[in-house]
């Protein structure tokens, strides 16, 4: 059996009981700290994180960043890992982790970005093509150097200092939706967010924008993010993700016309 690593890994979710399991397996003998913050499940997600750790808490949902923050503050080392509960380390990454660990702490980097690859749900086996799409995002890092805004929205690590981020080698399966059904309502619960979002900071988009920000999400993610390499399952992908750019849209016209109203209500 492996030793365990001075590494601490926490992973935010809810209803996953269906790809929990996966993604917990191939944690095993990465780490003695795993910290799972839970929203709320109902489907058995808890019960599945219990059998592989005693850390399993609660918190009502308030947006990825503020999860991710209390999350990383339960946990007991300074290095961190985070996964989101849909993301399972391959075995290349899992030994570029321990790798990393075999340096001394002055020749490592303050941050080190993870190879995410989607895996199609039309096919059994979790190991992406290499030509499927890709995420390059950092999710290993010291939490005194390094760490997680809290915003709603953006939930992306953020190097104290500037350094410059490093990329482990291997890759981890992103196994993203469980149905179409799923994904279409992750993508509106995700546009509700962003509009709520902007409305906070005062953007107010225009008909043009309505007009060339679907076309354009839809190029950008079929072909520049190769969903292309997916076939079917990568054009619905495509077309959904550009819907949900119109539906921020139109999302975030509601919320200024709410505000608005309850501003003019105020009033009298």
């Amino acid at each position: 059996m492996s030793q365990t690593l001075p590494l601490s890994i926490f992973i935010i979710c809810k209803d996953e009981a269906e790809r929990l399991p996966l993604v917990l397996d191939a944690l095993a003998d990465l780490s003695d700290d795993l910290v799972i913050v839970d929203s709320g499940s109902t489907d058995g997600t808890l019960e599945i994180a219990r059998r592989y750790t005693k850390h399993v808490f609660h918190r009502d949902w308030e947006g990825f960043g503020q999860q991710k923050v209390y999350a990383e503050s339960l946990c007991r080392h300074d290095w961190v890992l985070n996964l989101d509960a849909d993301e399972v380390l391959l075995e290349e990454v899992r030994q570029s982790i321990r790798a990393l660990f075999d340096l001394p702490e002055d020749q490592r980097a303050a941050a080190y970005s993870l190879r995410i690859r989607h895996v199609s749900m039309l096919v059994d086996n979790i190991t992406p093509h290499r030509l499927s799409p890709i995420n390059i995002t950092p999710r290993l890092y010291h939490r005194k150097r390094a760490g997680f805004k809290d915003s709603a929205v953006h939930d992306k690590v953020v190097v104290h200092d500037g350094s410059p981020v490093e990329t482990l080698s291997g890759d981890v399966a992103h196994i993203s939706m469980k149905s179409f059904d799923q994904m279409w309502r992750k993508i509106a619960d995700y546009a509700r967010l962003q509009a709520e979002d902007w409305a906070d900071k005062g953007r107010e988009p225009g008909w043009l924008r309505l007009l060339l920000d679907p076309p354009w999400f839809f190029i950008k993610n079929y072909f520049l993010r190769r969903l292309v390499f997916l076939g079917f399952e990568g054009f619905v992908m495509a077309v959904a993700v550009s819907a949900g750019r119109a539906l921020r849209i139109g999302m975030t016209w509601e919320v200024q016309k709410r505000r608005r109203r309850e501003v003019k209500d105020t009033r009298r």
